[in-house]
């Protein structure tokens, strides 16, 4: 009886034994992208400007997030874009463009880049707000006739300025402005701005809000006319200002939306295969001083909101809901098989004590 027992038990544990277990064995926990930042355009603000943005995509997420992000930050200084240079980039960026004549994407440039984009590239768009500075203020024509190339292919909105102007517009705010300046704007976002409530900012939190919460924002902006698409709209995410913001162009043209209420000043879209962010402020993220000893992507939550969109468009965020690993399903099964062997193994044992105790001796008298 005691050797078929432990028969028993053995044949139940050998389950256990051949469980297969998740392991992973890529040696490698760190998902790789490429980010092209562009200089090759007359920009402004090239990587001296923008140091601490770029340098911030080393630290996209805490140390101890496995799997961590590994950026391979590239510059393109002198090419024109074309299915060459773009070839292997999972991002690229192009900040507010210079205003000469060469500076302008040319029609083949900009068919690259809709390829690049229709093939699964993301897209950063920045432009600048209106300013006295001939390099600071925003330069429309580039970004828009990206915009409406191929049809309105990647949105219909635009960077917003008077009627044949060169330049953007500029947001104001007389009650939310400090520093001063009532184009330096400091936002707050409450946490119910997923709702859409038309007369506070509001933020789209599924877009802009995944890694790490946006709570309040200093922005210095042209505004971004819609178009066509619909904030509703479950691809589309913007960021707004209160109903108490207009807008001012170079002819000193008053605009205040009658339809929404508000301003929008970013704006993100999923197409099919790619990702596509256009804002309407480069110097909000940038090293460039908005007082003394202090830069404008170091002010409240600026460098947050630069690495939260950087995080989306390199289709890390929103996280997926994903199915619990293979280990836990097999630990379920495992233990399930342990407590069956543990109660057959209980059920021997009392019943070979028992049938033991039964037993009784018999002498037979010689």
């Amino acid at each position: 009886m005691r050797k078929r027992s432990i028969i028993l038990v053995i044949l139940c544990f050998m389950p256990m034994l051949y469980t297969p277990m998740y392991q992973n064995t890529s040696g490698d926990t760190n998902l790789k992208y490429v980010v092209l930042y562009d200089e090759s355009h007359g920009q402004y603000y090239n990587r001296t400007l923008m140091n601490r943005a770029l340098d911030s995509l080393n630290s996209l997420l805490p140390q101890n997030i496995t799997p961590n992000i590994e950026i391979e930050l590239l510059f393109n200084e002198e090419s024109e874009f074309n299915s060459t240079n773009l070839q292997g980039v999972d991002l690229l960026i192009l900040t507010n463009l210079g205003i000469k004549e060469e500076d302008l994407l040319t029609t083949s440039e900009i068919d690259a880049i809709l390829d690049f984009v229709e093939l699964g590239g993301s897209l950063f768009l920045l432009c600048n707000p209106l300013t006295q500075n001939v390099n600071i203020t925003g330069h429309i024509e580039p970004i828009n006739d990206l915009l409406a190339s191929r049809n309105n292919k990647i949105s219909s909105a635009r960077i917003r300025s008077a009627v044949n102007a060169s330049f953007s517009d500029v947001i104001i705010d007389d009650f939310l402005s400090t520093y001063e300046n009532d184009s330096y704007i400091s936002l707050n976002y409450p946490k119910e701005s997923d709702e859409f409530v038309m007369d506070e900012a509001t933020i789209n939190e599924t877009l802009f809000n995944q890694e790490t919460e946006i709570e309040d924002l200093l922005i210095y902006s042209s505004s971004i006319g819609l178009g066509n698409e619909e904030p509703e709209s479950s691809r589309i995410g913007i960021a707004t200002t209160p109903v108490t913001s207009y807008a001012i162009d170079e002819r000193y043209q008053i605009f205040r939306d009658p339809v929404n209420n508000f301003l929008t000043w970013l704006l993100a879209k999923e197409l099919d295969t790619s990702r596509v962010v256009l804002s309407g402020s480069t110097i909000m993220f940038s090293n460039q001083e908005v007082i003394e000893d202090s830069i404008w992507i170091d002010q409240l939550d600026n460098l947050k909101l630069w690495q939260n969109i950087i995080l989306w468009l390199l289709n890390y965020t929103p996280h997926p809901e994903v199915s619990p690993p293979a280990i836990w399903a097999f630990s379920y099964y495992a233990l399930v098989i342990a407590a069956f062997s543990i109660v057959v193994f209980g059920y021997a044992f009392i019943l070979y004590k028992y049938k033991n105790a039964r037993k009784t001796s018999i002498k037979v008298k010689q």
